[in-house]
């Protein structure tokens, strides 16, 4: 994770007697051109094995940011599917920090169109393997086609928080979130979101499809990082974290552990 809050939030984690674990995952830099949702939700199982093996974590609050969030709603379908009962730490709460729509962000670019039609048809092809282009972000990193049709097409492996979705398909997307407490941060100066998009508006049907146990929080001057509003983050953080060991899981004892993909 290479936003700006990390440092903030590791002093807030520790002062309250938490651990920050930030894992580089297989995706991570000039890998998420190549990677996968489910990779992710592996890699981020074997970390929370690891905490709790090595470290004797009783429960992790994933933190995502940007495609993080896809990350963070992926392992906890997983983990209520085929990788419950896993040795693995409980999953306490999640934190989706810049929940915008990568379908949404390159249709604004003047090359998806072409670019996801031939990548539909390298899938089609048996060729979803094969790099596509390189993008800029970071300089040279390889997208394959089966990535970039995840990430560019409508219901795409990808495509949660599209603002194009039905409340119904927001909630067949988002509602096995229901029994996780969820706390949605989301910027109004967002530059990866379309200006036509309202983004207090949007938060609030992605709140509804998750259900009572989520919480949304909008910054208005936050941009896509939070750069400039790191501190008002931390402090939406700090109370939704101690509300996720409230007495309901009176049990657990410090110190708490993040994963923050």
């Amino acid at each position: 994770m290479l936003a700006p809050y990390v440092k903030d939030l590791a002093i807030a984690a520790n002062s309250g007697g938490w651990s920050l674990v930030q894992p580089t995952l297989t995706s991570a830099l000039q890998g998420w051109g190549i990677g996968s949702l489910d990779q992710d939700a592996s890699d981020i199982l074997q970390l929370t094995k690891f905490l709790k093996a090595e470290y004797a974590s009783q429960a992790v609050i994933l933190i995502g940011h940007s495609t993080g969030c896809q990350d963070a709603v992926r392992y906890a379908q997983r983990v209520q599917g085929d990788l419950k009962g896993s040795d693995a730490a409980p999953l306490a709460g999640i934190v989706l920090q810049a929940a915008v729509s990568d379908r949404e962000y390159q249709a604004g670019k003047s090359t998806t169109s072409e670019r996801l039609a031939v990548a539909e048809q390298m899938v089609q092809d048996g060729q979803g393997e094969d790099i596509l282009f390189r993008d800029d972000d970071p300089v040279g990193t390889p997208v394959c086609a089966r990535r970039f049709v995840s990430l560019a097409s409508k219901h795409g492996d990808d495509d949660m928080f599209s603002s194009d979705f039905t409340d119904q398909e927001l909630q067949k997307l988002l509602g096995h979130l229901a029994e996780v407490p969820t706390l949605l941060v989301l910027g109004g100066e967002d530059e990866c979101m379309p200006k036509s998009v309202d983004g207090l508006a949007f938060g609030k049907r992605m709140q509804k499809a998750i259900g009572s146990k989520a919480q949304l929080k909008f910054i208005a001057k936050g941009t896509h990082s939070l750069q400039g509003t790191e501190q008002e983050f931390v402090d939406s953080v700090q109370p939704f974290v101690q509300q996720c060991f409230g007495s309901g899981n009176a049990g657990i004892k410090p110190p708490y552990l993040y994963s923050c993909t």
